[in-house]
């Protein structure tokens, strides 16, 4: 068997190191909207893996690659001034409850939230209904 050609190497070849703002650059490069991704990695001299690698890093770290910046409209009003409080009304007692010959009755409301709220007894059901909504 017979070489018919034979390469020597010399020097010390090293990884290359890329800074985070480079990675970043070269993601973004990338991932454009109707780029390939092959291309841009053989122009950039690195193996396409390592952009997914990259992005899938920055993704899960929590860098927005590719995303533009989002803005949130913001309106800043002045604190109303208080000149006098409104005169509240009393409102008329509740009537009371109607009461019946069986046993006190028991209801028990597990909100969303997970609190509970349990009501024993006679118990009006338009208070029952209006202290569940303003839980709710």
């Amino acid at each position: 068997m017979a070489y018919q050609r034979v390469e020597v190497l010399t020097g010390t070849e090293r990884r290359r190191n890329y800074t985070p703002a480079e990675k970043v650059r070269m993601v973004e490069e990338a991932f454009r909207p109707g780029v390939v991704v092959t291309e841009v990695a053989r122009r950039l001299g690195v193996h396409e893996s390592l952009l997914y690698r990259w992005r899938g890093l920055m993704k899960a770290t929590g860098i927005a690659v590719g995303e533009p910046p989002s803005f949130t409209a913001v309106t800043i009003t002045p604190e109303p001034t208080v000149t006098e409080l409104p005169v509240v009304e009393p409102r008329a007692p509740l009537p009371p409850p109607a009461t019946s010959a069986t046993s006190p009755a028991i209801l028990e409301v597990i909100l969303p939230s997970g609190a509970r709220l349990r009501l024993e007894g006679p118990v009006d059901p338009a208070l029952a209904a209006a202290v569940i909504g303003a839980l709710a």
